[in-house]
């Protein structure tokens, strides 16, 4: 748990950042999911690196078969979910691109528009 205290501040840090020295309430919860979904990849990925990501397992004829590591998909699943919450929380580049310019400037240009202007 001492990894997931760890991220928790530095999630906190982040989400500070972007919502001008606040931690809004309605994301404490996915704050805390996301650094405990931190911490057990973590756990995952160090379990599968002291086995080696790839075992060996008898076959149903006696023999060796190579095999690529249980907790191999495990840890894609929990980066999925890892990835999920950051993007939630908006700590993303997707995320970050996707916010709108300022509605207070007029100035603003829509990169679409401008796109779509270049072929005319």
């Amino acid at each position: 748990m001492a990894k997931a205290a760890t991220y928790l501040k530095d999630i906190n840090a982040q989400v500070k950042a972007n919502h001008g020295g606040k931690v809004p309430e309605f994301l404490k919860l996915t704050i805390r999911l996301y650094a405990n979904a931190l911490a057990l990849k973590d756990h995952y990925t160090e379990k599968m690196m002291s086995d080696g990501s790839v075992i060996w397992e008898k076959g149903s004829m006696g023999n060796m078969i190579r095999k690529q590591h249980p907790l191999c998909n495990l840890i894609y699943q929990q980066e999925s979910i890892c990835q999920k919450y950051a993007k939630d929380l908006g700590l993303t580049a997707a995320k970050a691109a996707a916010k709108p310019e300022d509605p207070g400037d007029k100035t603003a240009t829509n990169a679409l528009n401008d796109f779509i202007d270049g072929f005319k």
